[in-house]
């Protein structure tokens, strides 16, 4: 074998060449029909959200929190409830101060979980 390349290499060369660039041809096409088909997924989501919120509640709140309450029991088991309050009016204007400062305060409160 002398260093010339033959026409069956050259063949062979272009070959390999023509089959990678095919499979990355492939490998685009595929990322762009899932791109594609993620914006849809994600406009139907927006959609069905959008009828959702502006779907008008059918429950009362009493029934709602009855039913979470229910929900939170056969997931979590019993618990006692000492206490409800509201903290601020819905009228009252909440600052980022004292939301993040009610907020800490909450997440450090460990609920200890009795063995029964």
């Amino acid at each position: 074998m002398s260093g010339a390349i033959t026409a069956e290499m050259a063949t062979l060369a272009v070959a390999g060449i023509l089959i990678v660039f095919a499979v990355l041809a492939l490998i685009a096409l595929i990322v762009g029909l899932l791109k594609r088909w993620d914006e849809r997924w994600q406009d139907h989501e927006r959609r069905v959200e959008a009828t959702a919120v502006s779907r008008e509640q059918t429950i009362d709140a009493t029934t709602l929190v009855l039913i979470t309450a229910a929900a939170a029991t056969v997931v979590q088991g019993r618990f006692r409830v000492h206490r409800i309050h509201r903290l601020l009016s819905p009228r009252r204007r909440r600052t980022p101060w004292s939301a993040h400062g009610r907020l800490t305060l909450q997440g450090s409160h460990a609920v200890r979980r009795r063995n029964t």
